[in-house]
């Protein structure tokens, strides 16, 4: 397991090279210009103003030499001020990062919560109203778009029936049911829809092993139904859902900046929205690829979760 583990983090070198690399190029690639954000278009165009802007943000050099000065400084934590407010962009993303990942966590626990009594009694009560009622909500919710189902839980649930705030975030350690006001419409609207893949895979993981050997042999022995479905099948069948659950994790954190600007959550998704209106160019680099790194941590970590549970996989 060990061997395993460092083979896992040698990897990750040439994905997150590689991903400084995409989130650099893209950066360079966007309309506009960061002198133009600075001092606006007219002094912009003053030659010696530009000239001086050029050299203090070292944008006057080859852009290979750009990115190895820019990956030096990530690599010791620096990225660098925003252009908006000054400040050191490190330390605003240290701030917002508890935010985008209390969202996450809440969204995936929302979609196991649903997600796993609904696959494995659609699982059990194969072919009845249950399960084809299962299946069809599960394929209802994939197929409404994450913001659409946001912006009707916002009209409905806070402007409509006005039970919970449409926006706003407040720390759980300050005042925790206030935050759970805030947090449950974001939530739900990341939970329900990641439920609806979530609970398809359980029942296929489910109906898969009931149909195996181990499960005749226990009900053979004389174990109750219930036992054998709750004790043994599930068990095996949770491992698949485990995995894709650490996965849409990571998928969520990576792809918040909607989400997060629909409910005006203060995290690392509003962050680099507002960066891109504002043209903040160094805050949009750093925000991505923090996105990024957090994805690629949390894959490691559905890899070793992943081997933990199921032993029997070979160790590549």
């Amino acid at each position: 397991m060990l061997i395993y583990t460092v083979n896992r983090v040698l990897h990750l070198i040439p994905v997150l090279i590689i991903l400084s690399l995409v989130v650099f190029s893209f950066v360079h690639l966007l309309p506009g210009d960061v002198i133009d954000t600075l001092v606006g278009d007219e002094e912009a165009e003053d030659p010696e103003i530009r000239a001086l802007l050029l050299k203090e943000y070292g944008l006057d050099k080859p852009v290979y030499i750009q990115y190895g000065l820019w990956l030096g400084k990530v690599m010791q934590g620096d990225f660098g001020k925003s252009l908006v407010t000054r400040r050191s962009i490190a330390t605003e993303l240290f701030e917002l990062i508890p935010a985008t990942v209390y969202l996450g966590l809440a969204g995936i626990t929302i979609s196991i919560l649903i997600a796993v009594p609904l696959g494995s009694i659609a699982a059990v009560k194969r072919n009845t109203p249950i399960d084809y009622t299962a299946q069809v909500s599960s394929l209802i919710g994939i197929s409404i778009p994450e913001f659409w189902f946001a912006i009707m839980c916002v009209l409905v649930f806070s402007l409509y029936l006005g039970w919970l705030p449409s926006s706003g975030y407040m720390s759980p350690f300050e005042d925790w049911k206030q935050s759970l006001l805030y947090l449950i419409l974001p939530a739900a609207a990341i939970g329900f829809r990641q439920a609806a893949y979530t609970t398809r895979l359980t029942r296929s993981s489910m109906l898969d092993e009931m149909n195996k050997e181990y499960v005749d042999t226990a009900r053979s022995l004389g174990f109750t139904e219930k036992r054998v479905i709750y004790k043994y099948t599930l068990r095996n069948a949770m491992i698949p859902t485990i995995t894709i659950s650490g996965l849409q994790l990571a998928d969520l954190l990576g792809g918040t900046v909607v989400l997060e600007t629909i409910f005006a959550w203060p995290g690392i998704g509003q962050a680099i929205y507002l960066a891109i209106v504002d043209r903040d160019y160094p805050l949009i680099q750093a925000g991505v690829f923090v996105l990024g790194f957090i994805v690629v941590i949390v894959n490691l970590l559905v890899d070793l979760l992943y081997r933990a549970l199921n032993p029997r996989v070979i160790l590549q």
